[in-house]
């Protein structure tokens, strides 16, 4: 008889979990995006970026610009 190898079972991810997995790899690129932008383009302390104060007035900034 012919030696057969043992298949290993392929893990998958349910739907559930390719949908957590997406959205982790989404808040992340969000945040280190805002870092990056905030702190290398802006020239601002990269700190800030998590300070209610500084989404406030961006909030105002877009707000006012709009209307």
């Amino acid at each position: 008889m012919a030696h057969e190898r043992k298949r290993r079972k392929e893990t998958r991810l349910t739907p559930l979990g390719r949908f957590m997995l997406s959205l982790i790899f989404i808040v992340l690129t969000a945040i280190i995006g805002a870092l990056i932008g905030y702190s290398v383009i802006g020239q601002g302390d990269p700190i800030d970026v998590f300070k209610l104060d500084t989404w406030i007035q961006l909030y105002e900034v877009v707000v006012n610009s709009l209307f």
